[in-house]
């Protein structure tokens, strides 16, 4: 998946994307793609034609659009004790916009969202919290606003009824330079340890294209699972979800 796709990081999501490309060429597959879409990142309401036309073009060639919140920026309740600090400020940089919300707020950003998706023609049937911060009553809302999954950083879930299959991420931190040391380390680990799980999933984010380290890490990490696994875009991922439940 590929996360934070945005006017403002469109740039980032096209290096990335570049670099998936390339990956799938090299292993002779089709590699279909979750993008996440944030239809105001930070407040931003802009909107170019090309950028839409690019979107309807993805959408076209198969590749699947989620909403990924409405601004990704946490403007929730204030900050209650060290653990609503470490997550909301230290993991995540303020941007985990469904961490703390209530069921109307949550309610109210996810049909802004739907709102601006349809709109602009575009069918986005799942729905990711920036960060996979979502509060309880917010995960409520999303079932009751109609999407059909979802996913945590461990596990995707179909819903309604949230029928949830592990599904362990490979995700890279760039803010800093040890985080992005820490981030090589942990994945190649993670990816070993991982080999057995029914789903192992890749998320990508725009600056993940501006670290050769960093990109290095997750293309070789792709082929190696390229060799062995068949690419799903998360729907497709929640319906296996939901077969292994029943």
């Amino acid at each position: 998946m590929l996360h934070d796709v945005s006017p403002a990081r469109w740039d980032g999501c096209l290096r990335v994307l570049s670099e998936l490309r390339r990956c799938a060429s090299q292993a002779g597959v089709t590699l279909p793609l979750t993008l996440l879409v944030v239809p105001r990142m930070h407040g931003d309401a802009a909107l170019p034609r090309r950028y839409l036309r690019w979107l309807h073009g993805m959408a076209d060639a198969g590749h699947e659009l989620v909403l990924h919140g409405l601004t990704h920026r946490d403007e929730g309740p204030p900050l209650r004790g060290l653990r609503d600090y470490l997550l909301r400020r230290h993991y995540t940089a303020g941007e985990g916009e469904f961490a703390a919300l209530s069921h109307p707020q949550a309610t109210e950003r996810l049909l802004q969202g739907r709102a601006w998706a349809q709109a602009h023609g575009l069918a986005m049937d799942g729905f990711v919290a920036p960060a996979w911060l979502l509060s309880p009553p917010g995960l409520q809302a999303v079932v009751d606003a109609g999407f059909r999954h979802t996913c945590t950083l461990t596990e995707v879930i179909a819903l309604p009824q949230r029928q949830a299959l592990p599904a362990p991420s490979l995700v890279f931190s760039t803010r800093a330079a040890w985080r992005r040391g820490l981030s090589l380390a942990w994945n190649r680990l993670l990816a070993r340890r991982a080999r057995a799980a029914p789903l192992l999933r890749l998320e990508l984010h725009p600056s993940d294209g501006d670290h050769r380290a960093v990109v290095r890490c997750w293309t070789g990490l792709l082929q190696d699972a390229l060799h062995t696994r068949t690419p799903l875009r998360l729907a497709e991922a929640a319906r296996l979800a939901q077969r292994m439940a029943d």
